[in-house]
């Protein structure tokens, strides 16, 4: 079933910092990815993300994601959420999700209480990750 995709919120240009290997089991390999990005957009800002990630031996991928994003002007959003991805190739993946957004900024208010659908891929080799997060 496609899910109804609304207004683009931003697109996202992250690479990947560090990973840790958390915990190897017959489930499969959890692990933990910190993230440098940027979300240019309605929303512009330089992100931090910590996504903690259980990589199943059927070539999915559970995630759950923690960012704390800043504007120019220096306004702090923070977001959360989680979704599913899949192995696409190689070294490649794709996923999608739900983000939720809070906010103290005056100037972001509209964003408390939205979710976002998001959606993107991962390049396992250059570390970079590419997605659209879209109001739901």
């Amino acid at each position: 079933m496609e899910k109804t995709k609304g207004e683009l919120i931003g697109e996202f240009h992250n690479k990947m910092v560090t990973t840790t290997i958390k915990e190897l089991s017959p489930e499969g390999v959890r692990m933990e990815v910190n993230i440098e990005g940027e979300i240019k957009g309605k929303l512009n800002a330089n992100s931090i993300d910590t996504t903690s990630l259980l990589f199943k031996t059927d070539g999915t991928y559970d995630y759950e994601t923690k960012s704390v994003a800043t504007t120019t002007e220096g306004d702090t959003v923070v977001l959360w959420g989680s979704g599913k991805g899949r192995s696409t190739g190689p070294m490649t993946a794709s996923f999608e999700g739900e983000l939720h957004y809070m906010t103290q900024s005056p100037r972001l208010t509209w964003l408390n209480n939205t979710t976002a659908l998001t959606e993107g891929t991962v390049d396992r080799m250059s570390r970079e990750i590419q997605g659209k997060a879209y109001k739901k």
